[in-house]
């Protein structure tokens, strides 16, 4: 049952149009809902809904209309009041450690808890994690590498609620595999947008953040100014940045490390991808690391800040950037060089490939997106031809564009 309307609604919703004798004893009535059915029915006739939806004509030319935007000169537009609201918060709670790691706390806006409310989301999170557990248990494999990567996250909690109001918030995960991947074979995925009995999601009350990322195309033309280059990768940039202790509690996850074990509460200690700050916090933290690293380390400085995007690193000073990046716990990996000497001063467990500059085949990498092969230092991409068709409509177009990622345009 999706809707019951009184009687006295019914002359407010007939339209035009009747037809009787439907399958012998029913009448067809128009309304604005569509067409309803009324009458005995005298044999076993086939279930239909109907369903009524917005055209998408609109929303459709927008996002048309955003491919062809991308290619057009970036203006830059003045930060909004949200926006500079992250800023002041950042720079007076955040904290560097003894060991050189950030610890950080979210933007949560000042609405809440008075206008903008949490609500129990532990059972619903629950019956969802049981579903995905049974699903992983047909892959031992999967489910054992989706245990350990859960483990690197957690640390034990209970549920936070002060006079009737929520203070904690549990994230529904699951599994995301790229088996093509030469290092992440499983990233657990937390959905921080799912919207549970009070109405909101975390993300509804977390500001996300000022923009921070340099321009793709920036990065690459900076990068070919360098004779010697090298590309890398910081590991698990997010996880290496803390979260406030009180902050843990809306990074909330349910998990048992055995079917057989009651399910518990754990709290995510650093910052989790799913939340809409993560990428201003871990980026404005690099940010922040550029600042704090500028006398020991001012070509790196220089680099955080002009040179990376989100985790990738292209430049051509390697031994300042890692020994900067060290300082602060995030580990450089995935490397590649063109140039053997580079590659020669870095441990095998962090280049990209043993045999990269030693075979054609083992010398490509992605850079931002983008093929790069170290031996010939040439750009490609590859695609699949669009299918031929009669007609072509606009969301044909948006598939075929969307298929093919080049930032240059």
């Amino acid at each position: 049952m999706d809707m019951v309307i009184g009687s006295d609604l019914i002359p407010r919703i007939l339209l035009q149009g009747l037809q009787q004798n439907i399958s012998r004893s029913l009448i067809a009535q128009n309304t604005i809902f569509g067409w309803i059915l009324s009458g005995p029915i005298q044999e076993r006739i086939s279930t239909f809904t109907t369903q009524v939806t917005e055209p998408q004509e609109e929303s459709l030319n927008s996002l048309l209309k955003k491919f062809w935007e991308q290619e057009e000169v970036a203006v830059t537009q003045p930060r909004s009041s949200e926006e500079d609201f992250c800023e002041d918060p950042y720079r007076r709670t955040t904290i560097r450690q003894t060991d050189g790691r950030y610890m950080v706390k979210l933007p949560i806006k000042p609405e809440f808890p008075d206008i903008m409310a949490l609500g129990h989301s532990r059972l619903a999170a629950q019956q969802q994690y049981i579903s995905i557990e049974r699903t992983l248990e047909k892959k031992p494999d999967l489910c054992k590498r989706y245990s350990e990567v859960l483990e690197e996250y957690i640390t034990s909690s209970q549920e936070v609620i002060n006079a009737g109001k929520h203070f904690s918030f549990h994230l529904p995960h699951h599994a995301a595999i790229k088996p093509d991947s030469k290092t992440t074979k499983v990233r657990v995925v937390f959905n921080a947008s799912r919207i549970w009995y009070s109405g909101n999601s975390l993300n509804d009350v977390l500001y996300t953040g000022p923009t921070l990322q340099n321009d793709l195309m920036l990065i690459i033309l900076r990068w070919r100014l360098y004779k010697f280059i090298f590309n890398g990768d910081i590991e698990k940039m997010y996880r290496q940045i803390l979260v406030h202790k009180e902050d843990q509690d809306f990074q909330r996850i349910v998990f048992r490390r055995s079917p057989n074990k009651p399910i518990e509460d754990f709290r995510l200690k650093t910052v989790t991808f799913g939340v809409n700050c993560a990428p201003y916090l871990a980026i404005r933290t690099l940010h922040q690391l550029a600042q704090d690293c500028q006398d020991e380390f001012p070509l790196a400085s220089n680099i955080l800040l002009r040179e990376t995007y989100v985790d990738d690193i292209l430049s051509g000073s390697l031994t300042q950037v890692k020994d900067a990046l060290k300082s602060a716990g995030f580990p450089l990996r995935k490397i590649t060089s063109n140039h053997t000497k580079i590659l020669e001063s870095v441990p095998d467990s962090e280049v990209l490939d043993v045999d990269f500059l030693q075979f054609q085949d083992t010398s490509s990498t992605k850079t931002l997106g983008i093929k790069w092969n170290a031996l010939t230092d040439s750009f490609s991409y590859t695609y699949d031809p669009v299918p031929a068709a009669n007609s072509r409509t606009k969301r044909q177009i948006l598939s075929a564009v969307a298929k093919l990622y080049d930032p240059a345009g």
